[in-house]
């Protein structure tokens, strides 16, 4: 069983705005990425809200996902997916985690992670592009514990970097993997880009 998580619960201060709201297509940021995670096979799909909750739930209709709400959000990432995993179904596997601010990330590249996961489910697998790691990662249970328990400074990082051993990167050819959007410019660059028809992936 493959759990997701799906990390929006960031203040977006240099977005000005929720981008868990923004439009992308027809749809919505925190709306396109759920429905490319049910459609990639997950069993569950848990989004973790911080900062303006209210005002995101408001906004989007999340009837099939579990929502959490991360309390102490200004703590950083790390605070949030503990959030998550503590939510998680007790008989899931592993986990994918991903990023409110990464909407470009195609189906197809959930659905090749989560594949190759399968394959291997006590490995902890990372999107990567043109060598460059970024999101979706899929973590096994058996790390969730080191994950409970590293520094809140370091993230999840400390936990990726412990042992490349366990790590299987995946080489796809997907920008949405490392393209973060955290400013207007991001926003126009990668969700407005003329002739772009991402959105409807």
């Amino acid at each position: 069983m493959l759990s997701s998580i799906l990390l929006a619960a960031g203040e977006s201060s240099r977005m000005g705005s929720p981008k868990a709201l923004l439009a992308y297509g027809r749809s919505t940021f925190l709306e396109t990425i759920c429905r490319r995670l049910w459609e990639s096979g997950v069993n569950e799909v848990i989004v973790v809200l911080g900062a303006r909750a209210d005002s995101v739930r408001k906004g989007v209709a999340l009837e099939r996902e579990k929502v959490v709400i991360n309390g102490d959000f200004a703590l950083g990432q790390l605070s949030s997916l503990r959030c998550g995993l503590r939510a998680i179904d007790r008989r899931s596997d592993g986990v994918l985690v991903t990023l409110v601010d990464h909407p470009v990330v195609s189906g197809s590249t959930y659905r090749t992670l989560r594949e190759r996961w399968e394959r291997a489910p006590d490995k902890i697998v990372v999107a990567r592009y043109r060598g460059r790691g970024g999101h979706p990662v899929i973590f096994p249970r058996i790390v969730f514990e080191e994950l409970m328990e590293a520094p809140l400074k370091d993230g999840a990082r400390s936990v990726l970097r412990k042992d490349e051993r366990r790590v299987v990167g995946v080489d796809l050819d997907d920008a949405g993997i490392v393209a973060d959007v955290d400013v207007p410019e991001d926003y126009k660059k990668y969700v407005e880009e003329p002739g772009s028809d991402r959105g409807e992936e």
